[in-house]
């Protein structure tokens, strides 16, 4: 758990090398925006969410370790002041709306570095506390 929390305290920090030093070369991150298949493409999410939400913020709500693994129950909140790339490519422009979502954030961690992590939300819950009106599917 002690990695785990010290990559919240690098995200939180918004420090790129100090995430980066929590995670191996091949870390793998699923979101429910897309997929990184190694370190480099991991930091890019990070930066990508860290330009739509500057004041962005990871509070552990609960969490659960079992041998490698770490499961965390998160509140995120944050301002969307930047472009924000959304599942399925499109980007939405700046709202300027506060958010407070929870999620969960899965990892497994071997040899003391974070080689695979996955990070759930409702994309129901974001799209509301953004205020995006959802396409007409009738």
């Amino acid at each position: 758990m002690a990695r785990v929390d010290r990559f919240f305290e690098a995200v939180n920090a918004q420090d790129l090398d100090a995430v980066a030093g929590c995670c191996a070369a091949d870390v793998f991150l699923r979101t429910p925006s897309g997929q990184a298949d190694d370190r480099d493409e991991a930091l890019y999410f990070h930066q990508v969410i860290w330009d739509a939400f500057p004041d962005q913020r990871f509070t552990i709500d609960k969490a659960i370790t079992q041998d490698t693994d770490v499961v965390v129950a998160v509140t995120i909140t944050g301002t969307h002041e930047g472009p924000l790339l959304l599942a399925g490519g499109s980007v939405m422009a700046p709202t300027g709306r506060r958010m407070s979502l929870s999620a969960c954030w899965t990892f497994c961690v071997e040899d003391d570095l974070i080689m695979s992590h996955q990070l759930y939300w409702d994309q129901l819950e974001l799209y509301a506390e953004l205020g995006i009106a959802l396409p007409d599917v009738s």
